[in-house]
This record gives structure tokens, C-alpha cells and sequence, in this order.
């Protein structure tokens, strides 16, 4: 008896071809899940991407300020250094006229007194 037979032990080829065609169709579905899966793979990268690049603009914005803000503290601390040191000469200035006012004063009200 051969496989083609009636009644034979083997399988016909029909039922072979079935059994084929049964494993391609399984074989198309697992190929387009990997193919679904790899595309989502590149479109969560390509997003992950935008995002990073976005958060190091931030970033250099942000360094940028940083900068701007410590230049200006810079600025800020020798204006005032400058400001005490000229507040500092000020009240010496005026001091020095009190006491020149008191000493015309003292003159004045004791002529008498080389």
C-alpha cells in the first residue's frame, strides 16, 4: 500500500499541503507581530529621542540663565562694595565738615583764645 492509498497508515498530500499551510499562515502571523512590535520599538525610541533632546534644550536654556543670574549677582556685589565704599567716604566727609563747623563754631564764641 502506498501513502495515496485509502485505508493507508500515512498521510495523503492533501492533508500535508493543510498542515503546510496552516504552519505559514501561523508562521505570517508571528512574523507580523515581530514586524508590529520592531515598529513600535522605533516609534518609542523616536519618541524617547524628541523627548531627551527637548529636556537637554531645557537644560542648556536653564545652564544659560544660570549665568546670566550669576553675572548679574556678580554685578550686583560690586555695586554694592562700591556703594559702602562711597556711603563709608560720605559720612567721613561729613563728619569732618561737623567737626570743621564745630571749630569755626569754637572759634567764633571764644575770639579771645590763640
Amino acid at each position: 500500500m502506498g501513502a495515496d492509498e485509502p485505508g493507508g497508515a500515512g498521510i495523503t498530500q492533501r492533508e500535508l499541503l493543510m498542515e503546510m499551510r496552516d504552519d505559514i499562515r501561523a508562521l505570517r502571523s508571528s512574523v507580523d507581530a515581530v514586524a508590529r512590535d520592531q515598529a513600535l520599538s522605533v516609534e518609542r525610541r523616536a519618541s524617547m529621542q524628541r523627548v531627551a533632546d527637548t529636556i537637554t534644550a531645557r537644560l542648556d536654556s536653564h545652564e544659560k540663565a544660570i549665568l546670566d543670574l550669576q553675572r548679574w549677582r556678580d554685578e550686583a556685589a560690586g555695586a554694592i562694595r562700591l556703594a559702602r565704599w562711597a556711603l563709608g567716604a560720605s559720612l567721613l566727609a561729613s563728619a569732618l565738615m561737623v567737626l570743621q563747623i564745630a571749630v569755626l563754631v569754637s572759634r567764633a564764641a571764644a575770639p579771645a583764645v590763640p
